[in-house]
Protein backbone atom coordinates (compact mmCIF):
# COMPACT_ATOMS: atom_id res chain seq x y z
CA UNK A 1 0.00 0.00 0.00
CA UNK A 2 1.55 3.10 -0.84
CA UNK A 3 0.83 6.46 0.16
CA UNK A 4 1.88 10.02 0.49
CA UNK A 5 3.48 9.76 4.14
CA UNK A 6 5.25 6.67 2.82
CA UNK A 7 6.52 8.79 -0.17
CA UNK A 8 7.31 11.78 2.16
CA UNK A 9 9.64 8.99 4.30
CA UNK A 10 10.98 7.45 1.40
CA UNK A 11 12.39 11.01 0.10
CA UNK A 12 14.32 11.37 4.20
CA UNK A 13 18.17 9.80 5.00
CA UNK A 14 18.96 6.92 6.99
CA UNK A 15 19.93 9.19 9.53
CA UNK A 16 16.96 11.65 10.06
CA UNK A 17 14.96 8.58 9.83
CA UNK A 18 16.65 7.08 13.05
CA UNK A 19 17.18 10.46 14.34
CA UNK A 20 13.59 11.01 14.28
CA UNK A 21 12.38 7.83 15.20
CA UNK A 22 14.60 7.95 18.13
CA UNK A 23 13.04 11.24 19.31
CA UNK A 24 9.81 10.04 18.51
CA UNK A 25 10.27 7.07 21.21
CA UNK A 26 11.59 9.28 24.02
CA UNK A 27 8.34 11.87 23.25
CA UNK A 28 6.65 8.49 23.18
CA UNK A 29 8.01 7.21 26.56
CA UNK A 30 7.74 10.90 28.67
CA UNK A 31 3.82 10.86 27.49
CA UNK A 32 3.16 6.96 28.87
CA UNK A 33 5.34 8.39 31.87
CA UNK A 34 2.59 11.49 32.17
CA UNK A 35 -0.35 9.45 31.53
CA UNK A 36 0.92 7.10 34.76
CA UNK A 37 0.93 9.96 36.74
CA UNK A 38 -2.71 11.06 35.92
CA UNK A 39 -3.76 7.16 36.12
CA UNK A 40 -2.28 7.41 39.90
CA UNK A 41 -3.45 10.31 40.89
CA UNK A 42 -7.32 9.41 39.85
CA UNK A 43 -6.58 5.60 41.48
CA UNK A 44 -5.78 7.30 44.80
CA UNK A 45 -8.55 10.02 44.63
CA UNK A 46 -10.86 7.15 44.24
CA UNK A 47 -9.80 5.13 46.80
CA UNK A 48 -9.45 8.22 49.02
CA UNK A 49 -13.32 8.99 48.40
CA UNK A 50 -13.99 5.53 49.25
CA UNK A 51 -15.49 5.12 46.10
CA UNK A 52 -15.35 3.25 42.92
CA UNK A 53 -14.93 6.33 40.35
CA UNK A 54 -15.38 10.20 40.35
CA UNK A 55 -18.17 11.50 38.69
CA UNK A 56 -18.19 13.53 35.95
CA UNK A 57 -20.50 14.99 33.16
CA UNK A 58 -17.59 14.70 30.01
CA UNK A 59 -15.37 11.28 31.45
CA UNK A 60 -16.45 8.43 32.58
CA UNK A 61 -13.54 7.28 35.41
CA UNK A 62 -13.76 4.09 36.97
CA UNK A 63 -12.15 1.75 39.19
CA UNK A 64 -12.30 -1.38 37.96
CA UNK A 65 -11.13 -4.43 40.72
CA UNK A 66 -10.68 -8.17 39.56
CA UNK A 67 -10.63 -11.16 41.81
CA UNK A 68 -8.93 -14.66 41.30
CA UNK A 69 -9.90 -17.66 43.59
CA UNK A 70 -7.05 -20.00 45.28
CA UNK A 71 -8.07 -23.24 43.71
CA UNK A 72 -6.94 -25.21 46.76
CA UNK A 73 -8.65 -22.73 48.97
CA UNK A 74 -11.75 -24.24 47.91
CA UNK A 75 -11.19 -27.50 48.41
CA UNK A 76 -13.74 -27.94 51.64
CA UNK A 77 -16.30 -27.03 49.45
CA UNK A 78 -15.46 -30.92 48.24
CA UNK A 79 -17.18 -32.00 51.37
CA UNK A 80 -20.14 -29.73 51.42
CA UNK A 81 -21.52 -29.76 47.79
CA UNK A 82 -23.60 -32.78 46.67
CA UNK A 83 -22.50 -34.81 43.16
CA UNK A 84 -25.01 -32.88 41.01
CA UNK A 85 -23.51 -29.19 42.24
CA UNK A 86 -19.86 -30.67 41.92
CA UNK A 87 -20.64 -31.75 38.14
CA UNK A 88 -21.56 -27.90 37.52
CA UNK A 89 -18.69 -26.05 38.98
CA UNK A 90 -15.76 -28.40 39.56
CA UNK A 91 -13.42 -30.21 36.93
CA UNK A 92 -11.83 -32.89 38.53
CA UNK A 93 -8.18 -33.24 37.43
CA UNK A 94 -7.48 -36.00 34.60
CA UNK A 95 -4.05 -36.66 32.77
CA UNK A 96 -4.23 -36.61 28.92
CA UNK A 97 -0.64 -37.48 27.81
CA UNK A 98 1.37 -35.82 27.86
CA UNK A 99 0.33 -33.34 30.49
CA UNK A 100 -1.77 -33.41 33.92
CA UNK A 101 -4.43 -30.94 33.80
CA UNK A 102 -5.39 -29.66 37.75
CA UNK A 103 -8.28 -29.99 38.96
CA UNK A 104 -10.51 -26.77 38.76
CA UNK A 105 -13.25 -24.78 39.84
CA UNK A 106 -15.49 -23.07 37.57
CA UNK A 107 -15.80 -19.72 39.65
CA UNK A 108 -18.60 -18.78 37.72
CA UNK A 109 -21.18 -21.45 38.14
CA UNK A 110 -19.48 -22.04 41.68
CA UNK A 111 -20.72 -18.21 42.56
CA UNK A 112 -24.30 -19.72 41.79
CA UNK A 113 -24.35 -23.16 43.68
CA UNK A 114 -22.62 -21.26 46.42
CA UNK A 115 -25.43 -18.42 46.62
CA UNK A 116 -28.10 -21.64 46.47
CA UNK A 117 -26.30 -23.73 48.74
CA UNK A 118 -26.20 -20.73 51.40
CA UNK A 119 -23.91 -19.57 54.54
CA UNK A 120 -20.84 -22.10 54.61
CA UNK A 121 -21.00 -22.47 50.82
CA UNK A 122 -20.63 -19.00 50.30
CA UNK A 123 -18.11 -18.07 53.33
CA UNK A 124 -15.41 -20.68 52.00
CA UNK A 125 -15.76 -19.17 48.73
CA UNK A 126 -15.08 -15.58 50.29
CA UNK A 127 -12.24 -16.80 52.10
CA UNK A 128 -10.67 -18.13 48.69
CA UNK A 129 -11.44 -15.07 47.37
CA UNK A 130 -8.72 -12.18 46.51
CA UNK A 131 -7.96 -9.56 44.75
CA UNK A 132 -5.79 -9.99 41.43
CA UNK A 133 -5.54 -6.18 40.15
CA UNK A 134 -7.07 -2.30 40.05
CA UNK A 135 -7.34 -0.52 36.19
CA UNK A 136 -9.03 2.45 35.82
CA UNK A 137 -11.59 2.58 32.81
CA UNK A 138 -11.47 5.75 30.75
CA UNK A 139 -13.39 7.27 28.80
CA UNK A 140 -15.60 10.33 27.19
CA UNK A 141 -19.02 10.11 27.56
CA UNK A 142 -21.05 9.70 24.68
CA UNK A 143 -23.65 12.54 24.34
CA UNK A 144 -27.38 12.07 23.00
CA UNK A 145 -28.19 13.94 19.80
CA UNK A 146 -30.40 15.98 22.46
CA UNK A 147 -27.41 17.42 23.92
CA UNK A 148 -26.57 18.65 21.01
CA UNK A 149 -29.69 20.93 20.04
Amino acid sequence: MNTILDDRWAKVSDDTLLSSYSESLDLLTKQQDIVGRYNQEIQRRIKDRGATGIPDETFNAELVVSYTYDQAALTPLLEVLNNVELEKCYQPAYTPPPVEVPAKWKVQQLLAVAKRRGNEALAIVQRAKFESGRRLKFERRRRNDDDHN
